[in-house]
This record gives structure tokens, sequence and C-alpha cells, in this order.
């Protein structure tokens, strides 16, 4: 979607979100880089919990603004949401993937503290898809790693990126794979991680999927069926297993990306994402541990 036809869509999509009674509004963070841009959306009532959203886009592309129709079903269903307008990777002006997770790092702890203030609950979710998913990840093992104890209530990984050495699926990818250059995705992940050899773009700083995963929150990973990365959430699902109450949502015939694509799928996805979030309210989780919609 290029920028004017995102934008135009952007304002139908807030436009439909303030007739539902969702207030829309930004906030600033300050953080050591500058102030850090977030999209606030309020629910109609008092919010249930709040979802720190990040967005995704290849790490390169994408706004808090843009997510506005993927988040908007957490704030018509009474979660408040924080969208995260986190720095996208700009070699020319310095700006790596370090930079994004600490963004991200600030957005969590800004939602652990002021946010729950603001919006009365001390129950905080991150979700995040595709690029949005890895930072996701390694935000809250940052958080974990210099505050003991401190975490979110519970993270959703959608379609997440977690090995840029390229899994199986990520390395098998043809030339029919939407959104990617399916021969090159290997490649292409290295770019993230300039002068790192495969190795080194295993290590747990860039590959969440090698991280220590102890002391982790409950989780919900969704995974397509032709996704290219089906086996980063895959295998990073069951790790996660391994520490944390894991569920796993597997939707049959979608490419990365779906709930873009206004398949009968994403708003099944969707409900089971609104579903999957409030059984965590209730401190019980979903009766199975693999789903499909």
């Amino acid at each position: 979607m290029n920028g004017i036809a995102g934008k135009a869509a952007g304002a139908v999509t807030e436009a439909a979100l303030k007739r539902r009674g969702v207030r829309i509004s930004s906030e600033s963070v300050p953080t050591a880089a500058g102030a850090l841009g977030m999209r606030l959306l309020q629910p109609p009532g008092s919010a249930q919990a709040l979802v720190v959203d990040l967005h995704g886009g290849g790490w390169v592309v994408g706004s808090a603004a843009l997510n506005d129709r993927l988040t908007g079903h957490l704030a018509r269903a009474g979660f408040a949401v924080a969208s995260v307008d986190y720095r996208l990777l700009d070699e020319a002006r310095g700006i790596w993937m370090h930079d994004a997770v600490e963004d991200c790092s600030a957005a969590l702890r800004w939602a652990l503290d002021e946010g729950a203030r603001r919006f009365a609950t001390d129950k905080i979710f991150v979700i995040g898809e595709s690029a949005g998913a890895h930072l996701a990840a390694l935000a809250v093992l940052a958080l974990r790693d210099q505050d003991a104890g401190v975490r979110p209530a519970g993270c959703i990984f959608v379609q997440g990126v977690f090995d840029l050495s390229a899994t199986a699926s990520a390395r098998s990818a043809g030339r029919d794979a939407l959104l990617f250059d399916g021969p090159n995705l290997a490649r292409d992940l290295a770019r993230l991680a300039p002068g790192r050899d495969e190795a080194a773009r295993r290590l747990p700083d860039v590959s969440p999927l090698y991280a220590d995963l102890s002391d982790m929150p409950p989780a919900l990973f969704v995974m397509g069926e032709i996704d290219p990365f089906r086996d980063d959430s895959r295998l990073m699902a069951e790790r996660w297993a391994e520490f944390a109450p894991t569920t796993r949502l597997d939707v049959p015939a979608a490419p990365h990306g779906f709930q873009h694509f206004g398949a009968p799928t994403a708003g099944l996805a969707q409900a089971f994402v609104r579903d999957w979030i409030a059984h965590q309210l209730e401190n019980r989780p979903l009766s199975v541990e693999n789903a499909s919609s």
C-alpha cells in the first residue's frame, strides 16, 4: 500500500473507530534517544487491560496510525491500545535493530508504569506482528534482564520472526511466497545483522529463539500455514512452552500478513486473540494448546 492510499485508509478507519466511541490521542514518551511517539486508543468504557502494539513492516516501514485496522477490534472490545512508533531501521541515518528494541522496551516500561495509572489497570499485554513480534520478544527479554520479575501479563506473537539465521521454512521459500523474495529470504534476513556470520546471527540479542526464556509470561503464537516464517512460530512456541503456558493458533491456508488481506480467517483470528486475553484476565488458560481458525 502506497503512502497516499495508506493515509486514506487510515483516515477511514479512524473515523469508524470514533463513531464506535473509541477515543484516539497521541503520547510522547521521553527516552535517552529523544521523544518516542505512541498512538493511544481508549475504549468507550473503562479499560479491561492495556495492550502495547508493535506494528509489522519488515523493520523498515509501517507506523502506529496505519495499524488502527488491526488494533481497533481490541479497543472496541474494551481494551486500551498503545501503538508504538519505534525507530525504523535506516542504515544512512545509523538506526539499527537495537535502537528499535530500546524504543519498544521504553514503551513497555511506560505501559507498566504511567500507562497502568492512566488506564487504571495493572493488566498489560504486548502484541507484535511479523517484525513487531521479533521486537516484542527482544523487548520483553530485555525488560526481564534489567528488572527481575517485571513483565507483562501476556504476549501475543503474530507470524513472528525469531531466528535471523533463517529457519527451514524461510530457507525453503520459493518464488511463489507472498510479500517476500522467497529464494533470497535468508540473505535478506542476514542484512538485518550486518557484519555477523550465520552463527552470530543465532545469538539471542538478535534471535530470541535462542534466548533463555525462563520467567516469561503466558504467550499466544499465531502462525499461518503457508507463511515462510511458520517454523519460527512453531519452534518458538515449543521453546516458550517449556517455561510458561503457551497457546498456538494455526491458521489454515494463511500467508504472511493474512490479517491485512480481508480473508475470513482474519476476523476469526482476531476473535481468538480477544478470547485469549480474556482468559488471561480470568487467570485460566484456554482449554486447547493448538487451535485452528
